[in-house]
Parts: structure tokens; C-alpha cells; sequence
């Protein structure tokens, strides 16, 4: 039989260490690449030399879309290069 004084006590387990991936957000990506992407396109059909048959507006909202478009498409890149990095 076992005495009391005899049995060892466990005390609770400590916090254990867990590594932490910080991720980083792809919609926070995607939606700055498309501001910039529509600004920079936008500020092109603006400043940049006047197309015959369209409107200063027409340049820019036609400049500014396909700006977005590839703004869009390089941070969707960024973000591919950031989370690799991330995970070592």
C-alpha cells in the first residue's frame, strides 16, 4: 500500500511555446494594389498626351481600369512572395 507522503504531485503544466506564423492579409494586398494601380492609371489619362476621338474623362476612367487591373495582379505577386517568406 502507498502512504500518502509517498505519491508525487504533478502541478500544472506550463504554457508551451508555440511558433507563430504571421500571415500576411491578401485582401489588404489586393485592395491597396488596386488604389494604386487606379491612381497611377488615372494620373496617366490626365497628364498624359490627349487620344483623338475621346474626352479627358474617357482616358481616365478607361487608364484608371486597366490600372486597376494590373495593380490588382501585381500585389496578388507581392502577397505570393510575401507568404513564402513567411513560412520559413
Amino acid at each position: 500500500m502507498a502512504r500518502d507522503d509517498d505519491m508525487e504531485i504533478i502541478s500544472e503544466p506550463g504554457p508551451e511555446h508555440v511558433p507563430v506564423r504571421r500571415r500576411p492579409d491578401l485582401v489588404r494586398f489586393l485592395v491597396l494594389g488596386g488604389v494604386v494601380g487606379y491612381a497611377l492609371g488615372s494620373l496617366l489619362g490626365w497628364l498624359g498626351p490627349d487620344a483623338p476621338g475621346s474626352s479627358t474623362l474617357q482616358e481616365i476612367i478607361l487608364l484608371g481600369s486597366v490600372g486597376l487591373i494590373f495593380g490588382v495582379l501585381l500585389a496578388a505577386v507581392v502577397y505570393l512572395v510575401a507568404d513564402r517568406r513567411s513560412s520559413r
